[in-house]
């Protein structure tokens, strides 16, 4: 019995996604202390990782692309094949070409680091990649071969679409190919012919074009959901045996476990095991839809769909990120019980971060897999009004990057004094961290680098601000041309480590000590933002206090060689921090105008 078309949405298989995905992530962060192979591992290796890979491994993938089978199918009821490839291709194609030149290369970079296959930049490594010896190795895809399995597989549908006389007829026969018992029956017995068949001559690839174990599943399940989702009967049966399935999987998991812990676990052949994971990975996967077709199916919500927009960016983004938070927090050699929490708060804070400004950026969202704004058709760019309101938005952007500079800056100095054993913070200036001398100084380059780098964009934002909020608008290029300058300076210093001479060009930065003044003179025409007007003015006095100290003005003797490193700490705090303040305060100010104006 097929379900009528309809609207509404299946809110237990959006969960079920972001659920998955989140295991992802989780799962990733696990295998930099693994026993199996990946691109990077921390110092530390967790021995029992290698039985407790198996409480997601065997089911996690199979059941998203059973999902994502699903989910093409709501998008086939009103559309024409020619449609659905448009939409496939418009939503799967620029983050797979963006990720394989951009995400994947820094991965893959640092992986050929990390095991002394390369000893170059990462421009280098570029050509490397891309050049005739890198393209006859293939081009590696890390991660996103799931999104280049999911454009085939839509591939697949699509041609199916063109014989909807085929797609009524499988329809028709599911319910009752499926029903009672046969739910749990006849899909683990495909997997455990595949698993027994395939596994032993195929293993897992991620190679398209020679990884048929994986498509011997992973397509079937996508066309198991594609074919299955309206039909009620089925659904009914989910959930009917969903406690069964639940207690098989209980049996089966440890029963795994044993067999991969006992050094006879793979006898006869490993059938006894492949056996075991196959009955595991359905009976997850029963137990999973039906409590969430029971329980979900209509609890939507902000917060699911907030997920539900921002998984799949936080996908392409989360394997980059982690991959470069262990290979600048590695060196600090913290305790596992630290590291391994730092690197899932780094993993997710970073890509959480990066979904944040991508997704106000219309230009941005495609190549993350962000669809275009509602009501924003595909060329809306071209129009004068489109430009007029991305321009008001683009300050509150630049904005943001102002707030997380600071936030990037702290943590890379944090992190890199952690990495420098026998760092005297009272006696050694910041810049020693990025030297020679440092266990790791790309921790302190890299982070201030980019974090110089943001500064720069945040000044652009205080300028664009000064100049919508007051019409000062010569103050606003001022104030703009005094943090790039800051911001350059304080990026370039980074690539000249001290002593070298030329890291002097840190000196440029200096010059944000007169931005709070300039943007006091040019909130000068406006009576609004009193506290932070008074909040630049402390600045200003603060920072002017700290500058006569330190350059003996006054009270000489006061900073000495035993803690003058303390007073640069101090220096440095107030210079980073107002600017984090100020644009968090402007950028507020420049929200709640927007929301006056489209009231």
């Amino acid at each position: 019995m097929s379900a009528p078309p309809s609207s509404s949405r299946r809110y237990d298989l959006d969960w079920l996604r972001v659920g998955a995905f989140a295991l992802l992530i989780f799962y990733h962060v696990g295998l930099a202390y693994g026993v199996y192979d990946w691109h990077i591992h921390s110092t530390h290796t967790l021995w029992w990782m290698r039985e407790g890979v198996l409480v997601t491994n065997p089911w996690r993938l199979t059941l998203l692309f059973l999902v994502s089978g699903a989910a093409i199918r709501f998008m086939t009821l009103r559309k024409t094949p020619m449609q659905v490839a448009r939409l496939r291709v418009a939503r799967l194609l620029p983050p797979l070409i963006f990720g394989v030149l951009v995400l994947v290369t820094i991965q893959s970079w640092i992986e050929a680091l990390d095991k002394g296959g390369f000893d170059g930049g990462y421009l280098a490594w570029l050509g490397h990649e891309f050049g005739p010896s890198g393209l006859a190795d293939g081009v590696p895809l890390n991660h996103l071969w799931f999104v280049l399995y999911i454009a085939v597989y839509s591939a697949v549908i699509v041609a199916l679409m063109t014989r909807p006389a085929w797609i009524e007829a499988v329809e028709s026969r599911m319910g009752p190919m499926f029903a009672g018992w046969r739910i749990l029956i006849i899909p683990a017995l495909w997997l455990i012919g595949v698993r027994v068949l395939l596994f032993p001559w195929f293993g897992l690839t991620n190679v398209l074009w020679w990884d048929w174990y994986n498509h011997a599943q992973s397509l079937a399940a996508f066309l198991f959901g594609f074919f299955a989702v309206r039909q009620v009967s089925i659904w009914r049966d989910l959930a009917r045996f969903r406690w069964v399935a639940l207690g098989v999987a209980a049996v089966a998991l440890p029963l795994m476990m044993l067999q991969v812990a006992h050094p006879g676990g793979g006898a006869f052949g490993g059938v006894p095991r492949n056996i075991v994971v196959a009955i595991d990975q359905w009976a997850v996967i029963v137990a999973l839809l039906g409590f969430a077709s029971l329980h979900l199916r209509d609890k939507g919500g902000p917060v699911l769909t907030y997920l539900n927009d921002a998984v799949f960016t936080l996908y392409l983004a989360h394997q980059t990120v982690l991959v470069c938070a262990v290979w600048l927090i590695r060196p600090a050699a913290l305790p596992v019980w630290i590291e391994a929490p730092l690197l899932a708060a780094v993993t997710w804070g970073a890509s959480l971060l990066i979904y944040e400004i991508v997704r106000r950026i219309p230009l941005l969202r495609p190549i993350w897999g962000l669809r275009p704004l509602a009501g924003q058709p595909t060329l809306a760019w071209l129009t004068p009004e489109h430009w007029s309101h991305v321009r008001f938005r683009r300050r509150r952007i630049l904005l943001a990057i102002g707030v997380m500079a600071p936030v990037l800056a702290f943590a890379a100095v944090g992190v890199a004094i952690l990495a420098y054993p026998g760092f005297d913070n009272a006696r050694q200036y910041l810049s020693e961290l990025g030297n020679s001398s440092a266990a790791n100084p790309m921790i302190f380059n890299a982070g201030v680098f980019v974090a110089g780098v943001m500064a720069g964009f945040a000044g652009v934002g205080f300028g664009l601000a000064v100049s919508a909020i007051t019409r000062a608008h010569i103050t606003g290029w001022l104030i703009a041309i005094v943090f790039v300058l800051a911001g350059a300076g304080l990026a370039l210093s980074t690539l000249f480590p001290y002593p070298d001479p030329r890291h002097q060009v840190i000196n440029m930065a200096l010059g944000i000590q007169v931005a709070p003044l300039l943007l006091l003179w040019g909130l000068a025409g406006t009576k609004e933002m009193p506290r932070l007007k008074l909040f630049l003015i402390l600045t200003f006095v603060v920072m002017t206090g700290l500058t006569v100290m330190t350059y003996h003005l006054i009270l000489p003797g006061t900073v000495n060689p035993t803690n003058v490193g303390w007073w640069e700490r101090a220096f440095a705090v107030v210079l980073v921090t107002w600017v984090g303040v100020a644009a968090l305060i402007l950028g507020r100010h420049l929200h709640r105008r927007a929301a006056d104006t489209e009231m």
